[in-house]
């Protein structure tokens, strides 16, 4: 049988896909301060003309593979909490699935070098902010969707918020700490801290919705 032949949006989907992903090896591979154009452009294995025709400028790669990183930490997250039924602790199970199925992962370290980066790069910083602000309400949205107060005047958006610096921030030292058991100590006793606040919610076991436009860039969400 006759392979169907691809229409011209789904090979310019895939050039954009394929793009977007040498930036996030280069990122991981070189930093950013490694990831030019040119380095793009030999690691995907394209033109010198194709980045260009799909994306107007190098900050626009990076804007997109900024959004990506924030929507597969997202869905990963979510398949974390799919595993968690039955689970004595859910709360713990939780931040430590978000440990380590997100932050915890190689995937990650092209973030953390775009965050590096941005210190002393406007335009990075204003892109980050931009995707940032945007990836609050999709991981407000997924702590609404798991979790519920214990307390009255408990904020449980802005207690997920605080998890998810904790968590940015020990990965951060992931390559300077040499016993690993380290991080699953102050895990436990963050998680123990959280108790006090929140609470898993009973028999929630699916992914949460994806945000509104989700086929959107972030920025637009």
């Amino acid at each position: 049988m006759k392979a169907q032949r691809r229409t011209q949006e789904q090979r310019s989907d895939a050039m954009r896909e394929r793009i977007i992903q040498a930036v996030l090896t280069c990122l991981e591979k070189d930093g950013f301060a490694g990831t030019t154009v040119s380095r793009i452009i030999e690691v995907a294995g394209v033109s010198r003309g194709a980045p260009l025709h799909h994306f107007h400028s190098k900050a626009a790669m990076i804007a997109a593979a900024a959004e990506q990183l924030i929507r597969q930490q997202y869905i990963q997250l979510g398949k974390a909490i799919a595993k968690l039924h039955g689970s004595e602790d859910r709360l713990e199970e939780l931040i430590f699935g978000a440990w380590k199925n997100v932050f915890d992962q190689p995937e990650y370290i092209p973030l953390m070098q775009l965050l590096t980066a941005s210190q002393h790069d406007p335009e990075l910083a204003a892109i980050l902010q931009r995707v940032w602000t945007s990836s609050y309400f999709v991981v407000g949205n997924a702590a609404d969707h798991y979790l519920e107060a214990t307390r009255e005047g408990t904020d449980v958006r802005s207690m997920m918020m605080l998890t998810q610096w904790l968590l940015r921030g020990m990965a951060q030292d992931l390559h300077i700490v040499a016993d690993k058991a380290l991080f699953d100590r102050y895990l436990k006793l963050w998680c123990d801290t959280l108790a006090l606040h929140l609470r898993a919610r009973a028999g929630v076991t699916t992914p949460p919705p994806y945000p509104p436009r989700w086929d959107l860039p972030l920025t637009d969400v």
